[in-house]
């Protein structure tokens, strides 16, 4: 019934859209008869009428149907109705779910050109950067012949150093194709310039993102990170990799709901025994508790050659949903260090982190953001509810024939993984192309192994090799070729098939079991029967597949050894073969649960870090684009440090002040502090702001500029405000990490956003007193063409 209901909805929605799409052929067939510079024109005609008043929805029949005719002239593609009707949906803020092998990649040009006649900050956003390249490339004729410039959001070169305005540039065409993960850190780059002129990012007016479900679902709770400055490196990780080895499930709590992992009372009780400690909450083994709690998750939590595997010494990150590698990127706050440990590798330094932010809450800086994938609709309910998204299902250009078999059921591993290497020889033996995907890398070796050993010759396309995907993916449809993959295999490409491979029933897709969600079942399903291609798709289950193991508790497991034992007599049974599908099903589906659970806590936690990085960035543009700072008030914030610093110490000595002066005013101060201005607070408060104006002095006759005086006071505020928000970063990212573990059992959540509140009150006072630091302990220096260059304590 609910799927009835949801065809219904998804009927009249379409209705819709073809209303507009009739008004597109329309155009399309009047626009055909224009000569070239005609149809060029429509592109300043079009800029003309917003000028004027008209609304992008009011010209979008004609600007698609010009984008659509464009097309055909300048790239040889003509798009389909469906692809008009994926346009729509995008232009409006939905989500298009389009299948594989439909045309997303010219389906894009037509929203991206009707936003880009308004505005600049237009974006294709996608995962990987050979997609956005082979992308950008295969479009950007076509935006060019339509009057509109068009860049690739990054240099193609590893390690490669921009020039000075390089990065200005590309962000300054109207159309962008980019990666999520370099637009992210580009935008946290962006928000640390410490002048106007290094700005990059002029507008984010609009990003269309491609496999949108991947990035803003599946990623959500990876933050992007940039981080800064080592901290001091614990001594304590081997110890407690130690201490951990001896811990026994009832030394811990492992809550899978949410992915965490800590100990529990009996593991505390044995921790204070074995660290020697009293209290092992008391704020002065902060540090251990966090270790403990980093070891535990590396150790339990992050699976080898699923999450990260070890090459030359070095732990290199999974893409737990992509199967990709995360090359340069690493954990936070002690984890990935914790993770080293737990390999016995060299412990690289734990950076500090400076800038942060979340796919989820990066997309919501743009005006407008909508995208597309293959899978859309099994997350329709979290895009709604995070992004009040609608998921709009187009239909294939060509019926999809693809025949999904029903899952193949074997009791265990052993039955499972004969039966799909006999499997194979067979579809082998008969020359049909093969992709055979697995969970893990682990898996894909042994089938690659074991096939070349029954002399099958086979590619394998693993992370550790996806120097070679392409080539690989190119190859995995021609006649008799077998390919053996994790889930990574040809996500955004086609696998194209010869003729031959066509006439024999086109690519058989072996998946050797359920993913850990619907959504990456469907993705490798996918792979096969593009464009109306035959093909044949088949998954593999057992009892000991992951999702069972990890995400059921069914009483079946318990007699699976007796099952087992009895093979002879049970198999080919239908009931059991029932409820084993039905298990598996159900364990799927926790585990879909417990993946949004999860990321909707990452969403929580994110709250409190993204307002306080709105406010923060708002401020640092204000500092940046203000050039008078007279309304700073500079002498008010001295005062206001000066004071806190009296007021919250009943006593001070002679020593406490001179102290004071040397840390915040004045490294050369050499005079004694007479008893007249400790004789009550007043006085001394009214001689620290004589030292304050003494330094103000002395910088501006220093500067003998009022312009360079200005940008020397601009610059000082903007390096306390970065330094205290870098400061704030850095411990919420630690704080995150360590918070379930405080005060017993409270909620984390709300643990962490008292603290985070709490911290970020005091942040507005540790500016002022860096800002009081930076204006009178800074050096100031010229260089030989007489530029300031600032040296900030």
């Amino acid at each position: 019934m609910k799927k009835i209901i949801q065809d219904q909805i998804n009927y009249w929605r379409l209705e819709k859209l073809k209303r507009t799409l009739n008004k597109v052929i329309h155009y399309s067939n009047l626009f055909q008869k224009l000569e070239d510079n005609e149809l060029q024109d429509k592109t300043f005609e079009f800029k003309k009428r917003i000028l004027a008043g008209e609304t992008l929805e009011d010209i979008l029949p004609e600007a698609y149907a010009v984008c659509r005719v464009a097309a055909y002239r300048v790239i040889g593609l003509y798009p389909k109705e469906v692809q008009i009707l994926g346009a729509i949906a995008m232009y409006s803020g939905n989500i298009a779910e389009m299948q594989t092998g439909e045309g997303k990649t010219l389906t894009a040009t037509m929203p991206l050109y009707l936003k880009a006649l308004k505005s600049k900050g237009n974006f294709l956003v996608t995962t990987n950067s050979y997609l956005a390249k082979r992308d950008y490339e295969e479009m950007s004729p076509l935006y060019e012949y339509l009057g509109l410039n068009s860049t690739l959001g990054f240099v193609d070169i590893p390690g490669y150093e921009y020039r000075d305005g390089e990065k200005q540039e590309i962000y300054k065409a109207d159309i962008i194709y980019t990666t999520n993960g370099i637009l992210g850190f580009d935008y946290l780059i962006d928000n640390l310039a410490d002048h106007q002129n290094k700005k990059f990012i002029d507008e984010l007016n609009y990003a269309l993102v491609d496999e949108i479900d991947s990035i803003i679902l599946d990623a959500a709770q990876t933050p992007l990170v940039i981080s800064g400055s080592p901290r001091v490196q614990s001594n304590l990780y081997q110890n407690v990799k130690e201490f951990i080895d001896t811990l026994t499930t009832s030394h811990y709590y492992h809550n899978e709901d949410q992915n965490e992992i800590y100990l529990s009372e009996s593991g505390m009780n044995k921790a204070e025994h074995y660290f020697k400690v009293e209290d092992l909450y008391a704020p002065k083994h902060f540090d251990l508790v966090r270790v403990i709690n980093l070891s535990l998750r590396a150790k339990y939590l992050f699976e080898f050659n699923m999450d990260y595997f070890v090459k030359d010494g070095e732990v290199i990150l999974i893409d737990r949903n992509t199967g990709r590698m995360l090359t340069g990127t690493k954990l936070q706050s002690g984890l990935h260090q914790a993770l080293e440990t737990k390999e016995s590798v060299k412990i690289t330094p734990d950076l500090s982190a400076m800038a942060t932010i979340t796919f989820q809450n990066l997309f919501m800086q743009f005006k407008a953001f909508s995208g597309m994938s293959a899978t859309a609709k099994l997350g329709e309910r979290e895009f709604s509810d995070l992004y009040s998204k609608v998921v709009i299902q187009i239909p294939t250009d060509q019926t999809v024939i693809r025949t999904d078999l029903d899952d193949k059921v074997l009791l265990d591993k052993v039955s499972k993984n004969t039966e799909i290497i006999k499997d194979v020889e067979q579809i082998h033996a008969e020359g049909r192309p093969i992709l055979l995907i697995t969970r893990t890398a682990e898996a894909a070796e042994y089938y690659s192994e074991s096939l070349f050993k029954k002399n099958i010759p086979n590619n394998l396309l693993i992370a550790q090799n996806v120097a070679k995907e392409a080539q690989i993916i190119k190859e995995a449809g021609q006649f008799k070729a077998v390919t053996v993959a994790t889930s990574m295999a040809g996500r955004g490409t086609d696998i194209k098939l010869d003729k031959k491979s066509l006439e024999l029933g086109g690519l058989y897709v072996v998946i050797n079991e359920h993913m850990e969600n619907s959504r990456l079942d469907r993705q490798l399903r996918g792979r096969s029967g593009r464009q109306g291609d035959p093909g044949t798709t088949q998954i593999y289950i057992s009892l000991d597949d992951y999702i069972v193991k990890r995400y059921s508790d069914d009483a079946l497991l318990s007699r699976q050894q007796n099952l087992v034992d009895s093979r002879d007599q049970i198999e080919g049974s239908k009931l059991l073969s029932r409820k084993i599908k039905r298990l598996v099903k159900k364990a799927q589906l926790v585990s879909e649960e417990q993946a949004m659970t999860a990321r909707e806590m990452s969403n929580e936690y994110e709250k409190s870090i993204s307002m306080q990085r709105k406010y923060v960035y708002q401020e640092r543009d204000r500092i940046l684009n203000s050039s008078n700072f007279n309304q700073f008030n500079i002498d008010e914030i001295a005062k206001d440090v000066f004071k806190r610093f009296v007021y919250s110490n009943v006593e001070l000595s002679s020593q406490d002040v001179l102290n004071y002066i040397y840390k915040t005013i004045s490294f050369q101060y050499n005079s004694t502090i007479s008893r007249d201005v400790l004789r009550n607070q007043d006085n001394t408060i009214q001689f620290l702001m004589e030292l304050f104006h003494e330094r103000v002095h002395e910088n501006k006759k220093i500067i003998k500029n009022d312009l360079m005086y200005q940008e020397y006071i601009q610059k000082s505020i903007l390096k306390a405000v970065d330094t205290v928000w870098i400061r704030q970063v850095d411990q919420l990212s630690q704080l995150k990490s360590s918070v379930s573990n405080r005060n017993g059992h409270r909620n984390a959540v709300s643990e962490y956003h008292r603290v985070a509140l709490e911290s970020y009150a005091k942040m507005r006072l540790k500016v002022y007193e860096q800002i009081v630091k930076n204006i009178c302990l800074s050096i100031i220096a010229f260089d030989h063409k007489k530029n300031m260059i600032i040296h900030f304590p």
